[in-house]
């Protein structure tokens, strides 16, 4: 499909960008399976929507902007790209409430949300997905063309967005039974697409039966009953993921295989682990748990490698992927496998030349990679934290703006930003509550006319390397070096030498500058305490 310059576009730069969108950006956000969707559908409506025209100029420019800085690491005009990404939002303003009133705006918020990942805006991104997720909760069922639509190609996108939302601290609202292909897990797949969509709606459902769970298993005062009704739906959900596995293994035999397309396959069946291993644990307090995982997070290691050697050592894979593949398992794995040896080879998947600078919308390589050996150098050497807790090297923060500067703010909301960046706060979060900070609260600004003018200072801010971009060796020269001769069959076995004392609960991501990221650690509380142990500390890259 081509546009000319008399179908809407003015100048030769919209033209160029929509060239480049369709030859090239969409490719790179369809991947070996979502070609239809960023190729298709979103094409086909470009030409009678201004609002996904606009977004997918937007979307174009800044993807040309973060390929021309991964390879040359030179600052980009992005000028064009806010411009368009403002008239985007201007024009789904003005659009009518026409006989679709939802098919257009969760298009468009999904456009939105790739504008977001790409100029690297965490809590903007969050609210396009939570506000999707919303929009999506209250429809109602139907059989138009628009609802098939939606039902068949929008809730499939906003069910694999779950991993860039609840995984930073969002909860979105849960996808209506009347919007799913099903309510049980089919016996057989018809297709790859088909047994794709059901994992990540099995991973959302996990992530929702997770997050529910945290709020009462930590609670001593939980109604034993409702500590039973977990239970049962935590053998429900397994019992669903045994019936998508088979279901997979039978698709997959029945599929004729491509390198592209096992490589796809490999994330999934990464996914598949994952999940397993989530709802799992989802009821256990402790970090020992994991240890009965260390099969399923050495499958995940074998997988992720497969996948990066399928591309040469002297070559990268691309810079941005809308979708989440393999930073988040590969970095989980890291920080909750506590197995030596394997512990470090997912640290150094994350290092590897081809990960270099490598973004998976929200993820980072580069800042999970410091974060994993940070945690692996904590938890392995017995040393106190607490000495270089709030010794920080802090700048203002970037990806979390001030409550102050939108309107209608909340006490709560000033408080909650103030526990997020403040290096001088001392956090106290009790026992009976999860490890963890609040979630931030959801932010959205337009571009402003200085973005217009001079393309955001923020914009791919994270995207490419700093003028001193870690190496590999940097990043782990922190880890202790093991001499693999002399490691005590111990240090092999359950609990790995490691108490969980010593084990990381949980390691919030805070706001990201160009020189490293601000980062929460969790810990159980020392004896006597009643609180949890927090230390916080700046990672440089």
């Amino acid at each position: 499909m081509a546009l000319s310059p008399s179908q809407g576009f003015d100048s030769p730069q919209e033209v160029h960008a929509f060239d480049h969108y369709r030859l090239r950006t969409a490719k790179v956000l369809s991947g070996a399976i979502d070609a239809s969707f960023w190729g298709g559908v979103v094409l086909k409506m470009s030409t009678s929507e201004p609002a996904v025209r606009h977004a997918i100029l937007a979307i174009s420019s800044l993807h040309e902007a973060v390929e021309t800085r991964s390879r040359t690491n030179r600052e980009v005009d992005t000028r064009f790209a806010f411009r368009e990404y403002g008239n985007a939002i201007t024009s789904l303003r003005n659009w009518g409430q026409r006989n679709d009133p939802s098919l257009v705006p969760l298009l468009v918020c999904v456009l939105f949300i790739c504008v977001e990942f790409l100029i690297d805006r965490d809590t903007a991104a969050q609210m396009h997905i939570c506000q999707g997720r919303q929009i999506l909760s209250t429809l109602n069922d139907g059989r138009s063309p628009s609802m098939e639509m939606i039902k068949h190609v929008l809730v499939p996108i906003y069910a694999r967005l779950s991993l860039s939302s609840f995984l930073f601290g969002s909860r979105p609202a849960p996808i209506p039974t009347h919007l799913r292909s099903w309510t049980d897990m089919p016996v057989m797949f018809s297709s790859l697409e088909e047994a794709r969509y059901a994992l990540y709606l099995m991973l959302d459902d996990t992530l929702q039966f997770t997050f529910a769970a945290r709020c009462i298993i930590f609670d001593p005062n939980t109604n034993p009953q409702e500590i039973v009704r977990f239970q049962h739906e935590q053998q429900r959900l397994l019992s669903q993921l045994n019936r998508w596995h088979a279901a997979f293994t039978v698709i997959t035999s029945m599929t004729p295989q491509s390198p592209a397309l096992e490589n796809s396959l490999n994330v999934i069946r990464i996914y598949h682990q994952s999940t397993l291993i989530y709802i799992s644990i989802a009821l256990d307090t402790g970090e020992m748990c994991f240890d009965n995982y260390t099969s399923n997070f050495a499958t995940i290691i074998s997988l992720a490698s497969t996948i990066l050697s399928s591309t040469s050592a002297n070559s990268k894979l691309e810079p941005f992927s809308f979708e989440t593949e393999i930073i988040p398992p590969v970095y989980w794995t890291a920080i909750k496998c506590r197995h030596p040896l394997l512990r470090r080879a997912a640290l150094k998947l994350l290092t590897r030349e081809q990960m270099r600078n490598r973004r998976e919308n929200l993820w980072h390589a580069r800042e999970t990679s410091v974060i994993a050996a940070r945690s692996i150098e904590i938890e392995e050497c017995d040393f106190d934290t607490t000495q270089i807790d709030l010794d920080l090297m802090m700048g203002s923060p970037r990806n979390i703006p001030s409550p102050s500067a939108l309107s209608d703010v909340s006490a709560e909301a000033e408080a909650i930003y103030e526990i997020l960046v403040s290096k001088d706060i001392k956090i106290k979060i009790e026992t009976s509550k999860p490890p963890s900070l609040p979630a931030p609260p959801i932010s959205f600004s337009d571009p402003t006319p200085e973005e217009f003018l001079s393309g955001s200072p923020l914009s791919l801010a994270s995207s490419g390397s700093s003028s001193t971009p870690a190496t590999p060796a940097s990043v782990t020269d922190s880890v202790p070096q093991l001499d693999v001769a002399a490691l005590k069959t111990s240090g092999l076995e359950p609990p790995f030498n490691i108490p969980d004392s010593r084990r990381i609960k949980n390691a919030v991501f805070g706001p990201a500058e160009m020189e490293g990221i601000l980062v929460t650690f969790f810990r159980n509380p020392d004896p006597g305490e009643m609180q949890w142990k927090v230390t916080r500390e700046f990672l440089k890259y």
